[in-house]
C-alpha cells in the first residue's frame, strides 16, 4: 500500500464498529416511536481533516489570514471560521491552532498553510488520522457533556464559537461549540472513540437519543 492508501485507510470512520454493534442491537434510546422527541443527536463526523498550525506566539500575520479566510483567534476559548464556515480555527494554546476542514478542502489549505509559514518558525502537521470526531446536537445535549466535564459549558457562559481542550470521563478532548445552533463537536485521539461512545450514550439514556448521520 503506497503512502495515500494508508493515509486514506487510516482517515476511515473511527466508529464504524460500534455503529454496526449499535445497529446490530437497534440501540437507540429514543422517546417516541419516530425519534422526533429524542432530546440528543449522536452524529460521527466523516472526512474530517484537522491540521495542527504552531507558531512562535506573535501577532497573527497577514498570510495566515489569507490562506485560511479567517483571523487566527489570539484569545483563549475561542475559534473562528471563514465566511462559508467550511474552514475552523480553533486556540488551542499560545500560537498554537487546530486547523479543520473536509478532506476535499484539505490539500488546498495545507498548501496555502506551508506557503504562509515560510520564513517564519512554526509547523504544520496533518493529524486527522489521530482523531474521531462526534457532533452531539439537541436541547440536551450541554447536559450529556456536562455530566463528564468539569468546565462550565452553560450557554451563557461557553458561546457560539467557543472551544476547550479538557478532559471529559478521564479522556482529553477537544469541544467546539458550534455557531448557528451547530451543536457540540468533540475531538477524541481515535484510540478513545469507543470509550467516548461509551460514555454520550449512557449520558444520554435519560434524555433520549438517537443516531444521526
Amino acid at each position: 500500500m503506497d503512502e495515500t492508501g494508508i493515509l486514506n485507510a487510516s482517515r476511515a470512520s473511527a466508529f464504524a464498529a460500534v455503529l454496526a454493534d449499535h445497529a446490530a442491537a437497534g440501540a437507540d434510546r429514543i422517546a417516541g416511536g419516530d425519534g422526533s422527541n429524542a432530546r440528543v443527536v449522536l452524529t460521527p463526523i466523516e472526512g474530517r481533516a484537522v491540521l495542527n498550525l504552531r507558531t512562535v506566539p506573535q501577532p497573527v500575520s497577514a498570510p495566515f489570514t489569507t490562506a485560511l479566510g479567517l483571523k487566527l483567534p489570539t484569545v483563549s476559548w475561542r475559534s473562528a471560521a471563514d465566511a462559508d464556515g467550511r474552514v475552523h480555527a480553533l486556540w488551542t494554546g499560545p500560537g498554537d491552532w487546530l486547523v479543520t476542514c473536509t478532506e476535499a478542502d484539505r490539500p488546498l489549505l495545507e498548501t496555502r498553510l506551508r506557503a504562509a509559514l515560510e520564513g517564519m518558525t512554526g509547523a504544520l502537521t496533518d493529524v486527522g488520522h489521530g482523531f474521531a470526531v462526534l457532533n452531539l446536537s439537541g436541547p440536551a445535549a450541554v447536559d450529556v457533556l456536562a455530566q463528564g466535564c468539569g468546565i462550565d459549558l452553560d450557554p451563557a457562559v461557553f458561546t457560539d464559537g467557543a472551544c476547550a481542550m479538557t478532559a471529559m470521563a478521564r479522556m482529553q478532548v477537544v469541544i467546539h461549540r458550534l455557531p448557528r445552533g451547530g451543536g457540540y463537536d468533540v475531538y477524541v485521539a481515535r484510540s478513545f472513540a469507543e470509550s467516548l461512545w461509551h460514555f454520550v450514550t449512557v449520558a444520554a439514556l435519560e434524555f433520549g437519543y438517537r443516531v444521526g448521520g
